[in-house]
């Protein structure tokens, strides 16, 4: 059976290579979600795709793709918006690597979300700018936790369902997902936080865009961490030096 011609527009989460001249390149793409390509001399040629199938690129791409196979072949690929900017800082290039790997291991092949792929390409756009700080890794991983559909419940509590008082949500349950309240503390499991912490990220589904002490930034790191580590089972490489740049960056902040 012969097979047609396909377009899309992608973002180029990874590339591997593949024998002595190809390459494995995971793509992000706006009509089929997550996708495995293999750019044939990729790796030989560099005439064959001059540099557009680079981790973080926006691209426009032709391939072709056989039913039932994991694995499309890519003929073209134009490109819409390259990364160049991101690897002047390595904070830039670890929270790109941070936001491409988890969005890889959060989503499955085949599976079309354009508001993922919208803010993924916000975000490597924007990851350039050297404002593009702590407050915005972690606003911008809720949007993701928010548009897949895993974010935590930072408003009642996921046990009873009541609603927690600012002042009163210091108990944060990851394997509930979300708060709990005084009462129903007292028969589960919890991490005690400082008060204030919560109440900023409950700000989150007021605002969406919010302002984060930066005292709280550790704080918020680990209730991120501790949920999706137990709900996801993602535990992200690209995530242990990035970690590491934030902390440094909120101490410089703090007083």
């Amino acid at each position: 059976m012969s097979m047609a011609l396909q377009k899309d527009e992608a973002l180029v989460l990874t590339k591997l290579p593949y024998g002595e001249s190809d390459k494995i390149v995971r793509l992000f793409t706006l009509t089929n979600g997550k996708m495995s390509v293999i750019a044939k001399g990729g790796s030989k040629s560099q005439k064959r795709f001059m540099n557009t199938l680079e981790p973080f690129n926006h691209i426009k791409i032709e391939y072709f793709k056989k039913q039932n196979k994991s694995i499309a072949r890519i003929e073209n690929a134009d490109l819409i918006e390259s990364n160049t900017g991101i690897e002047k800082s390595l904070k830039s290039f670890c929270a790109a690597s941070f936001f491409a790997e988890f969005t890889d291991r959060l989503t499955k092949d085949g599976e079309k979300n354009k508001d993922l792929f919208n803010m993924l390409k916000y975000i490597f756009v924007n990851v350039k700018d050297s404002a593009f700080g702590s407050s915005e890794i972690i606003i911008n991983l809720l949007n993701i936790l928010k548009i897949t559909g895993f974010m935590p419940n930072f408003k009642t509590c996921v046990y009873c369902g009541r609603e927690v008082p600012d002042e009163e949500k210091i108990y944060f349950s990851k394997e509930r997902g979300g708060i709990l309240c005084k009462i129903c503390s007292s028969s589960l499991s919890y991490k005690t936080y400082p008060a204030g912490v919560i109440a900023c990220l409950s700000l989150y589904e007021k605002k969406g865009n919010f302002l984060i002490d930066p005292g709280f930034i550790e704080y918020i790191q680990a209730i991120l961490e501790d949920f999706i580590a137990f709900h996801l089972d993602v535990k992200l490489k690209s995530y242990r030096l990035l970690k590491s740049i934030i902390k440094e960056e909120v101490c410089n902040i703090s007083p």
